[in-house]
């Protein structure tokens, strides 16, 4: 088998291939249980230290500064390679004006109803940094009857150059790309429509190429909103060839397991992503052209859809049940013939439940399977603001709760039952960056790698 890895990197001015080189080291290079240790290196033919891979140009990527990294064959046989979607090159040109109309969006919110409560500290210590940087700018201005004392003329200015360095370093270089990309103003539609694109079209030429039998999906940041918005509008262009001809049992069973889950308001995670698996296999065997298997979001500011990608709870519910962003599991219509809710139509008369049906538009995540690590936060510096958990957030919403099938795993660090760090764990400052860190983090026993790059490691599957 041969597989793909498509990693999308966040905000900020990123260097291409930066992200690519040091995610392979972490998920590749340094796991030593993906290749037989006896087995000579192809590069020395010598003992081996580490897991073989190279750099090569690939043109479906697009740019010449970026390259396919491709491996060795691994423990099942299995080749693989990596690729970056590169996409900070297309954000550049970003001023204070675009910045700070998302920001007056996000002060002038209702803070009742408007702002999330696990986000609602960090909105209000926004309100604070404000009210400070303009009662310095207006004491700054105003006329004075005598010349500042110069250790205050020497504090002022220095506050001055901070203020200046964090707005240009930290809210136009870093924020600056997602008040760009989340907000559909006039200003930000090119750039939105320009980065979509191009991740649309590398996935499109990895799958058509016909050279891979699976291609996962990993985004870190912001980015990860863009893969979501990729993966929504790629899946569209595939999802007419699925379930034309044949009966579909594991697809049927897993829109009965997805039914009988909205009836308890329980769904099993590990049961669903089996039998996404089984579903996903069978369409392949059916011919489709989908194959995108997994999808893996880390650090994901998907968390916060209704504050970022919505107007409110109400407006992402609404967003979701009309297919404008997809949920896992996919959102159900009622099919007249077989009585029974779907994510799935068929035009034949006489249809069957398990008969041949091909999934809406937005139903990807009825076959590519969803996992989200995050880092808990507390108090702002530790842990990750900007990540948590996802499975409510995209879940299957109903009159009478919501039921998930995203598996959601909390990382640096990792929690026990309580949700408290679990025993020998420690909350990491600032870990936003940290996700595949190989010197961050605790090691989980008897395996002595850190828990969170085991669990990146168990996402991602490199061995099926």
């Amino acid at each position: 088998m041969k597989q793909a890895v498509v990693i999308i990197h966040g905000m900020g001015e990123q260097i291409p291939m930066a992200t690519l080189n040091s995610f392979v080291n972490s998920v590749w290079t340094t796991d030593t249980n993906l290749v037989e240790r006896e087995r000579p290196d192809p590069n020395t033919g010598g003992p081996r230290d580490s897991n073989a891979a190279w750099a090569k140009p690939d043109d479906r990527n697009n740019s010449t500064e970026l390259r396919r990294i491709k491996t060795e064959r691994d423990l099942n046989g299995n080749y693989t390679d990596f690729f970056e979607f590169y996409w900070a090159h297309m954000m550049q040109g970003t001023t204070w004006e675009h910045v700070s109309t998302w920001i007056q969006d996000l002060l002038l919110r209702n803070p009742l109803k408007r702002v999330p409560k696990r986000v609602f500290h960090a909105w209000a210590l926004l309100w604070l940094i404000s009210i400070i940087v303009v009662g310095f700018t207006l004491w700054g201005m105003w006329p004075k009857a005598e010349a500042p004392k110069p250790w205050l003329a020497w504090v002022s200015g220095l506050l001055g150059l901070a203020a200046s360095a964090f707005v240009s370093t930290v809210l136009i270089k870093r924020f600056g790309d997602v008040a760009r990309y989340v907000k559909a103003l006039p200003p930000n539609v090119a750039k939105r429509h320009a980065i979509r694109q191009a991740g649309v079209d590398l996935l499109v030429r990895l799958i058509d190429s016909k050279d891979y039998d699976r291609i996962v999906v990993v985004a870190h940041s912001l980015g990860s909103i863009v893969a979501y918005d990729i993966l929504s509008m790629a899946f569209d262009r595939y999802n007419g060839q699925i379930g034309t001809t044949n009966a579909q049992p594991e697809r049927h069973k897993l829109e009965e397991m997805v039914r009988n889950a909205l009836d308890v308001q329980e769904l099993d995670i590990d049961a669903y992503q089996d039998q996404q698996t089984s579903a996903f296999a069978e369409a392949r065997e059916q011919g489709s052209a989908w194959i995108v298997s997994d999808f893996v979001t880390i650090g994901a500011p998907l968390t916060h859809a209704e504050f970022l990608m919505a107007e409110s709870p109400d407006d992402l519910r609404a967003r979701q049940a009309a297919r404008l962003l997809p949920t896992c599991p996919p959102t159900f219509e009622y099919d007249g013939t077989t009585k029974l809710h779907h994510f799935t139509y068929s035009t034949k008369p006489g249809r069957k439940a398990d008969g041949p049906r091909t999934p809406h538009h937005a139903a990807l995540f009825g076959y590519t399977r969803w996992t989200n690590l995050y880092s808990q936060e507390k108090g702002i510096l530790t842990g990750d603001l900007i990540s948590g958990p996802v499975s409510k957030v995209y879940g299957l919403g109903s009159e009478s709760g919501v039921v998930s099938g995203v598996r959601d795993i909390a990382v640096l660090p990792q929690l026990d039952e309580k949700g408290k760090p679990a025993k020998g764990h420690r909350r990491s400052f600032f870990s936003h960056n940290n996700y595949w860190a190989l010197d961050k983090g605790t090691e989980t026993e008897p395996i002595k790698v850190p828990h969170h790059i085991s669990e990146l490691r168990r996402a991602v599957r490199l061995l099926g």
